[in-house]
Formats: structure tokens, sequence, C-alpha cells
């Protein structure tokens, strides 16, 4: 299904060997053959994209200053799963069986153990989802913000209508800069890309 590996113990692990670290050899290329800015280094993707930068901005949080995730899981929701795509005997990541019954507690340590000892700063994190998505469920959008909200220290604090489109609700934590959630009414899998929402929350515009 050509999606990447957000679920083998290596893409897990920082520099365990996996995807996630050649995703990483790949920014540091890039960032020493254009000479980039190692402080704007974001990650954003829809689907398997959206849970491999749940993953990168875990098992890489000194890489990644913000990541955006469009109709993903949280980082390790794969973990144990013989592969991460929709051809998996084992869907109960994506299906939302392993969001019914972790705790945003759990789902933080998840993140947490893709770096053991890291003590330094985390990304920031936006999360996109659309109610009516059957290839990831809605709850996964919880799912990933009790993850985040634990790891980063944010609570809720309100509820935004119709931002920035309608029928889109924009759920805050904290005062916004650190985490948000935006829930699609009626999206299905990959809500369309708000290329401004995504660029003024990391910080380029």
């Amino acid at each position: 299904m050509n999606c990447w590996d957000c679920f083998s113990a290596k893409s897990l692990k920082h520099n365990g060997g996996g995807d996630s670290q050649g995703l990483v050899g790949q920014v540091s290329w890039a960032l020493n053959k254009f000479n980039g800015d190692a402080a704007k280094v974001f990650a954003v993707g829809g689907s398997s994209g959206a849970m491999v930068s749940n993953v990168l901005a875990a098992t890489y949080p000194d890489v990644f200053r913000a990541a955006a995730s469009y109709s993903g899981v949280p980082a390790a929701c794969w973990a144990g799963a013989p592969m991460s795509t929709p051809m998996s005997s084992d869907l109960t990541c994506p299906m939302g069986q392993k969001a019914s019954r972790f705790t945003a507690q759990q789902w933080g340590d998840l993140a947490r153990d893709c770096y053991p000892g890291y003590n330094g700063t985390r990304p920031r994190m936006m999360i996109v989802h659309g109610t009516a998505d059957t290839a990831v469920v809605i709850s996964l959008l919880k799912a990933q913000l009790d993850q985040w909200s634990n790891v980063l220290g944010q609570t809720f604090s309100k509820n935004v209508t119709n931002d920035p489109l309608k029928n889109w609700k924009k759920i805050v934590y904290g005062d916004g800069s650190q985490l948000v959630g935006y829930e699609v009414q009626g999206g299905g899998h990959i809500p369309a890309f708000q290329g401004e929402a995504t660029m003024k929350f990391f910080g380029l515009m």
C-alpha cells in the first residue's frame, strides 16, 4: 500500500533504523545541501503521512519544531501490528479500538517512550480530522489530542466554530500556540489541506 512504517520497533524509536530515521536523514541532507534553517523544520501529511508525522514528532522532537496531521493516529498507535496499512490483519488502531481503551497518560507515555530520556522542547501539534472518515475513525482525533496535550502539558480552553471554514470546529488548547485540533463536520478521509491555517500555526506567516 506504499504506507510509511508506523508500527515497527525500529521506526518507533529514536535512531532505531526505521522509516522515521530515514526521513530524518533526508532532513539532515537537505539542511546541509541547501544551508537550511534547522529551527524551521516541520512535518505535515495526510493519512499515512499524518501517521508518520506523529511518529516523527515523538521520535525526533529535537529535529521537528511542529507537525500537522490530517487524518492520522497517535504516535505508536500501530505498535504491535504486523504492518501499518489498510491491509493489516490488525486494524485496532485506525478503527478506534485502541482509542476507546487508552488514557491520555497512556498515549503520552507511548510518545515519550519513542525517545527515552529526552527532556527538551517538544514539537507543537496541529490535528485535523473529519467526522465521516471511515478509514481512520473520528475517535482518533481525540486520541491524538489526548496524547499531545499530555506530552505538551496543555489543557483544553475553548472551541471556535466555523474556523477556518464553515463546518470546521477549532479545538484550542491553552493559548492555541502549542496544540490545536480541527473537527471537520461531515469530512471524509484527509480533509482539504488548509495551507494558510497550517502555515500560521507553524509561524511561517
